[in-house]
């Protein structure tokens, strides 16, 4: 049987995790919106006889491309879908005390079978986040610079 603490990390690590998950995700529905509306203006200066035409159609292009990433990524869904997680994980930390240790696992393992997708890169980054609140320092671990992109971009 884990140690309570340990059960109660595992609890902040997904609550880490699905709150970097999520927010990816929302910046990655900010961007593609944000594309979509440039690229928009720019198919509608192709009305204009004023503009030229390879803005036109760059925008047509920008446009094409990230309507089709939000469609086929669907951002906000998962946005949403890894809130609803984190709700979830929330609710637990805020019973635990109420919890023996087995209640406590088999809500924690109960919780882990609704999960949603994670992003890979995103573990370690959740994983510091908890040892730096949890005061280990020694524990962190050195990211690579992609996982410090990610980190900065979630």
């Amino acid at each position: 049987m884990k140690q309570r603490e340990i059960i109660i990390g595992e609890v902040r690590y997904a609550i880490r995790l699905t709150e970097r998950t999520a927010r990816l995700y929302r910046r990655v529905q900010t961007v593609g919106v944000f594309f979509s509306i440039i690229g928009g203006s720019g198919a509608l200066s192709l009305l204009s006889a004023q503009v030229p035409l390879w803005i036109g159609m760059t925008g047509s292009l920008m446009l094409t491309l990230s309507g089709a990433a939000l469609i086929a990524i669907r951002p906000a869904d998962k946005a949403a879908q890894n809130e609803a997680d984190r709700r979830r994980y929330v609710a637990l930390l805020a019973k635990q005390s109420n919890l023996s240790d087995e209640q406590l696992s088999a809500a924690l393992d109960e919780a882990h079978q609704g999960d949603t997708q994670e992003v890979e890169p995103l573990r370690a980054v959740a994983y510091n986040d908890v040892v730096t609140e949890s005061g280990c320092f020694d524990a962190v671990m050195t990211l690579t610079r992609t996982q410090k992109l990610w980190a900065a971009f979630a």
